[in-house]
Parts: C-alpha cells; sequence; structure tokens
C-alpha cells in the first residue's frame, strides 16, 4: 500500500511534498510484496567446498506488466551473533514508498543474516587490523546475486539498476559499483562505512580508519556511475569529518557525487533510514536521483497504468 501520511510541506531544503512526490498523488500505484530465494554461489576456500547458498528475500513491485527499473535495498548489521540471526526484512515501508515511485525494489538478507543460510561472511577481522576489502567483496557477492536475480525478473528492466544500502549495506553497494556490474546506473548510500565499534564511537572514529579510507578510495578508483549520499548530522556511527573524506575520493576521481547532511535525527543519527516516519523527509532526494539516472521511466510508467489520474 502507498504511504499517506505525507506532511504538506518538508523542510525547506526538501520543498512541499505536493510539489516534490507529483507522481504519488496522481498514480498511487498498489505495491505487491513477493517472497524470493536468492541463490548464490560461494567459491571453494581452505576451510569449504564451493557451494549455492539461497538467500530469503522480497520483491515489492508496483501493480502492472512493466518493464520497471531497479531498486536493490541493501540492509546494515546488527551487533550481536543474535542480532544477526534474528534479522527480518526490517525496511518494508521503505521499500514500499520506493516502489510506489514507479520502481521494482528487491531486498535480500546475505548469507548469516536472519533467515538466509550460510555463516555470516562479511566480517572484516579484528578492530586493530580490520580487513575492509575482504568484507566488502563478500557482502558485494551477495548484493551482486541479489541484482542479477532481480534482474531476470520478467516486469524488470535490467539495464535500468540502482543500488540503494544502509550503513553495512550502503558499504558493500559501493563495492559492487566499483566491480561495475552490467546495468548500473548509480548507487544511494544511506550512513554507510563499517567499523564503527561502540568502543570506537567513544572515541569518535572507527576501527582502522586509515584502512577506510583506503578502501572507499580503491571503490572510487574504479566506479563509474553518480552517487547520491544521506547522512545525519548526529550520526556517531559515521561522523561528517570522516563521511567528507570518504566522499573526497570520489570526487577527486572525477565522479558526480551529491552529499547531504540531513538535520540531527532523534538520540543517534545512524538510524535516520530505519525510522519509516522519516521517509517523507529523504523520498524527495531518492526520487529525484532515480529520475535523474532513469530520465522518464517511472513517470510513463505510472501515467501508463493511472492513464486518469488525478489532476494536480
Amino acid at each position: 500500500m502507498l504511504l499517506r501520511s505525507i506532511p504538506a510541506c518538508l523542510p525547506p531544503a526538501l520543498l512541499c511534498a505536493g510539489l516534490a512526490l507529483p507522481l504519488l498523488a496522481r498514480a498511487e500505484p498498489e505495491v505487491q510484496r513477493l517472497e524470493a530465494s536468492i541463490p548464490v554461489w560461494v567459491p571453494a576456500t581452505d576451510r569449504a567446498a564451493a557451494t549455492t547458498v539461497e538467500l530469503s528475500g522480497h520483491v515489492y513491485r508496483p501493480a502492472g506488466a512493466g518493464p520497471w527499473g531497479l531498486v536493490v535495498l541493501s540492509h546494515g548489521t546488527p551487533g550481536g551473533r543474535e542480532a544477526r540471526a534474528a534479522l527480518t526484512d526490517r525496511y518494508g515501508a521503505q521499500a514500499r514508498a520506493i516502489a510506489a515511485l514507479g520502481y521494482v525494489v528487491v531486498t535480500g538478507l546475505r548469507r548469516g543474516y536472519g533467515a538466509s543460510g550460510g555463516p555470516a561472511a562479511d566480517h572484516y577481522g579484528s578492530c586493530d587490523a580490520p580487513d575492509y576489502a575482504h568484507a566488502a567483496g563478500e557482502a558485494a557477492r551477495d548484493v551482486a546475486a541479489i541484482m542479477g536475480y532481480a534482474q531476470k525478473l520478467p516486469y524488470v528492466d535490467g539495464s535500468q539498476v540502482l543500488l540503494l544500502g544502509k550503513s553495512a549495506g550502503g558499504f558493500a553497494s559501493l563495492a559492487l559499483a566499483a566491480q561495475r556490474p552490467a546495468g548500473l546506473r548509480g548507487v544511494i548510500n544511506f550512513a554507510g562505512g563499517r567499523g564503527a565499534q561502540p568502543r570506537m564511537r567513544e572515541q569518535q572514529t572507527v576501527c582502522g580508519a586509515a584502512a577506510l579510507l583506503q578502501t572507499v578510495a580503491g571503490f572510487a578508483a574504479s566506479t563509474r556511475v553518480p552517487q547520491l549520499w544521506i547522512y545525519a548530522d548526529n550520526d556517531s556511527y559515521f561522523r561528517p569529518p570522516l563521511v567528507r573524506q570518504m566522499a573526497a575520493s570520489y570526487r577527486q576521481a572525477g565522479l558526480s557525487l551529491k552529499l547531504v547532511f540531513v538535520p540531527p535525527d532523534g538520540d543517534e543519527g545512524h538510524r535516520f533510514f530505519d525510522r519509516p516516519a522519516n521517509i517523507p523527509q529523504w523520498l524527495p532526494l531518492v526520487q529525484d536521483f532515480l529520475q535523474q539516472q532513469m530520465p522518464g521511466r517511472a513517470a510513463a510508467q505510472l501515467q501508463s497504468n493511472n492513464p486518469q489520474g488525478d489532476r494536480p
């Protein structure tokens, strides 16, 4: 169902909802939610043979035949083994809001999270010597499998794909974008990063900050698609000075990157994307970026499915 609790006007920087979200006002397509079992091939290691693991996921799609552009939505990493095992599809409201704009949104839990198979593979090791490249590579393997699965759906246009991730999911999206998968048009990164352990947050830093920046610079060097990054001013996991350093790698590489800091959100800005009440704040930014990378796709599809429409 389409979100209906949209305020009359957003903060000045985000414009009034009536102007920023014309498609929502006109079309209001029904969003369907389907379960998905997504295979990911895992190569052999010194400890285990090659295998295929099933990831637990969901597909959110507008009504109609499509083909629709695709958004792959990736989750963060909760602390502790029990929290990872209990993880569910936590971004249902967010996925529905994006799908209502005229896109298919696919979510999937990475290996070792929730109902997905296999042990968690996206660990970066010790805080003293983090291996962020390994963690990002394994997370990107799962996100790539989710993307590849979704690109084959009959109502998806596999040449029109955006990656969107929160926290470790944002980091994984940056890593996959650096691999230049076919069909990728851009990345939306909400509060992305790794290494923000509690004791490091108290010191206002992350594990191996230099290693994190080096890994991000490596992503930037081989990425070719535009980026939208959204962080809260009071994110204690990844603070604005560190985020600006990460973003500088992309700008120095000559890439288009829009960095947005939203006002402080609650007692911890790192959870800005997690809160459904915040959807009206970020949805206009996401919609604008999606339409820039897939011009005309959502508008044409929504109008064709609702030819009568409501007048603005």
